[in-house]
């Protein structure tokens, strides 16, 4: 297969050494002559491990090409990617005019020559940029509708620095954000022989994957430097405790607590993470992405009061006023929070928890409930049939089925759902998701 790469920096070049390698024809395209002047003589233009002996292998073969005019190097391709750089203006706003003059020079040469690539944009862009930007871009240019005579993907990369070839060999996952069905079968007979999973997205979940995963590693590094500087302010050694939280891949290292629902609470989570902001502010450590957890999560819930709110409803259900399903625990409960706020506005509430027993609580979990919910018992019903005549449920827990939600919205009743039921992925009618 002839590819034709536009933009030859880390991610232009790697890609092209390792297409080269895989038996494929390469062209790389750029505006700085000394890359150019670089790769016709088979150097490499960035340090990587292993590209070099790549690269002099494919300009020895004759598979790499180098120019600088982009109608040249797109002529005959098969398949174009755009690995142009996306670096960040003053406001932090990402600068595109790079990726759109790419467009356009596609765009162009479609125009020009009727020649119909598959057109893959690799570089990284804020979610919604290649619908409203790239794509419009090619198709005035081209006078050519994506989807008809054209495909677009979006397959974004994750390579790091310093082992980039190792990463492109063995990749984590291969996430292909598709304009039209025609795009992703293509790209992906690339990889036919290569490990790691395959994804299948929308343009703007494949550009949304590769900003979660960044913003990831930048919080995972920030919270290991937070709670370096709290252990050494303790006299403890962060290396021994990370060595210890890291063998962790039951509940740390792994997708718990990773989908998005709705905000933490409980018995540990809240009162643990207080004591900490307390500890360092009395040894004078600054923490300040931990600090900043409370405020985020008082926000979930601010935010879902407000969505509730603006669909008036009279009568709301909720299934679930546990922090967490099958336990009856209810201190620091968000649910009791957005529960409390409800009969504050003057709504009428009704709750299915099966776990929960006004008369069987004790202790603090009573003491806390009683004083948000003075009348619990008053809001409980017995059955999930309590809440069919109600406005609008929150599904808090994951204890009710499709079916059950399906039989709610035949009734008119809106569903708002927090945890994800199995079954609705097509978002019936009346059914909306906390994040989707």
């Amino acid at each position: 297969m002839k590819i034709a790469i536009m933009g030859m920096g880390y991610v232009g070049v790697v890609s092209a050494a390792c297409l080269m390698r895989d038996g494929h024809e390469v062209v790389g395209v750029d505006p700085v002559e000394e890359k150019i002047d670089d790769l016709s003589a088979g150097r490499s233009p960035v340090q990587e491990p292993g590209v070099a002996e790549m690269l002099a292998d494919g300009q020895r073969s004759g598979r790499l090409r180098a120019t600088r005019d982009a109608a040249s190097g797109l002529a005959g391709s098969d398949m174009v990617w755009i690995t142009v750089g996306t670096p960040s203006r003053s406001d932090g706003s990402v600068e595109l005019g790079a990726v759109e003059a790419a467009a356009t020079q596609i765009g162009e040469h479609l125009r020009r020559t009727g020649e119909r690539p598959l057109v893959v944009l690799r570089s990284t862009v804020p979610p919604g940029t290649t619908r409203s930007r790239f794509v419009p871009a090619l198709e005035r240019a081209g006078d050519v509708r994506v989807g008809r005579e054209v495909s677009v993907a979006f397959h974004p990369e994750f390579l790091r620095e310093g082992s980039a070839v190792a990463d492109f060999n063995d990749p984590p996952k291969i996430v292909v954000g598709e304009a039209d069905v025609r795009a992703a079968p293509a790209l992906l007979a690339l990889y036919e022989r290569y490990p790691g999973p395959r994804f299948r997205l929308s343009l703007e979940e494949a550009e949304l994957v590769k900003y979660s995963d960044n913003l990831f590693h930048a919080v995972k590094v920030t919270f290991a430097n937070e709670l370096g500087a709290l252990a050494r302010a303790l006299g403890v050694d962060a290396r021994r405790v990370a060595d210890v939280f890291c063998a962790d891949t039951k509940l740390n290292i792994s997708p718990r607590y990773l989908r998005p629902g709705f905000a933490y609470g409980g018995s540990c989570l809240p009162k643990d993470l207080r004591a900490i902001l307390r500890e360092a502010e009395l040894r004078g450590v600054r923490l300040p992405m931990l600090g900043s957890v409370p405020l985020s999560n008082s926000t979930q819930i601010e935010t879902l009061l407000a969505r509730v709110l603006e669909r008036k409803p009279q009568r709301v259900g909720m299934v679930g006023l546990a922090f967490k399903p099958g336990t009856d625990d209810m201190r620091e409960s968000p649910y009791v929070a957005v529960a409390k706020r409800l009969l504050g506005e003057g709504l009428e509430l009704r709750v299915w928890d099966p776990a929960v027993h006004p008369e069987r609580l004790i202790g603090r979990n009573r003491e806390l409930v009683l004083a948000a919910l003075a009348h619990l018992e008053r809001l409980l019903v017995d059955s999930l049939a309590g809440l069919d005549d109600c406005d609008l449920v929150l599904v808090n827990h994951a204890t009710v089925s499709a079916v059950d939600v399906t039989n709610w919205l035949s009734r008119g009743v809106r569903v708002l759902d927090l945890v994800g039921v199995p079954g609705l992925e097509n978002r019936p009618a009346g059914y909306e998701g906390i994040a989707w």
